[in-house]
């Protein structure tokens, strides 16, 4: 028998974790990962299989509050998705033959070094404005949708500081919605192309699980889906990188004791 209740707490976390999501342009997958690894001791393919799937509806949610608000620029949405759905497709066809810890450890240490970095761009020149440019960033594009394929990461983080210093972009906000919607539309493939039949049989004997750990997640992110993108249009860039960057210093460290197994 399912126990619908199991996982109440989801409800609000997922609202928090969309919440945060909505707001940056990144991906939710880099709080639900921790959520489902090490709180609730997923296994670690599964776990980033449900990531990804926690992520889509937060933000479906967010696009549609974001397409409300007129936040997302189509010029950039259409040059990115060109790159990052066939790279991402490369990503999750490569899953299968990656070691579980691999994957842990490849996540970890990617959002433990953006995370400084991040902060670092923020509050290294304050009183410098970056010159607009006209220039999309093929490689960028590719290295992201890759990553999202493969650690369900780094897509909207890798991408988000380009769009916003194109000349396009009239607000960082815009910037945010644009690549919230890449990273939707990226991550379906990510999601389907990883249901390979030994996977798929694996999610079949654990739908319980699943189940439990959705119906509860799902709400919740909707939500939050709704209420992040408000958050971009309301406050400074550089206070929306600080905090970006905080959280992913935290979520890296944490992963990085999973990976080692020390938690």
């Amino acid at each position: 028998m399912v126990d619908l209740l199991a996982f109440w707490f989801l409800f609000p976390i997922g609202i928090i974790i969309a919440f945060f999501a909505m707001s940056t342009g990144i991906s939710g997958s880099n709080f639900w990962i921790p959520v489902f690894l090490i709180w609730l001791g997923i296994e670690p393919k599964t776990g980033f299989w449900l990531g990804l799937v926690a992520m889509f509806f937060g933000f479906a949610s967010g696009t549609f509050k974001n397409m409300r608000q007129g936040t997302i620029n189509w010029f950039l949405v259409r040059k990115y998705l060109k790159v990052t759905i066939p790279a991402a497709a490369a990503g999750a066809l490569l899953v299968p033959y990656v070691n579980s810890t691999a994957l842990i450890l490849l996540f970890a240490v990617f959002v433990l070094c953006y995370g400084p970095w991040m902060i670092y761009q923020s509050l290294a020149k304050p009183g410098i404005v970056s010159e607009k440019h006209s220039i999309i960033h093929w490689k960028v594009g590719i290295v992201g949708g890759f990553l999202k394929g493969l650690i369900a990461t780094g897509l909207g983080k890798l991408i988000l500081t380009r769009c916003i210093g194109h000349k396009q972009c009239f607000h960082h906000s815009e910037a945010v919605g644009s690549v919230v919607f890449i990273v939707f539309i990226t991550n379906i493939v990510a999601i389907l192309l990883r249901l390979n039949a030994d996977f798929s049989q694996v999610l079949f004997q654990n739908w319980q699980l699943l189940l439990s750990a959705l119906v509860f997640a799902v709400p919740g992110v909707l939500i939050g889906g709704q209420i992040g993108p408000i958050v971009p249009k309301r406050i400074m860039l550089k206070h929306l990188r600080v905090y970006v960057g905080t959280l992913l210093i935290l979520v890296g460290f944490l992963m990085l004791l999973r990976g080692f197994a020390l938690i």
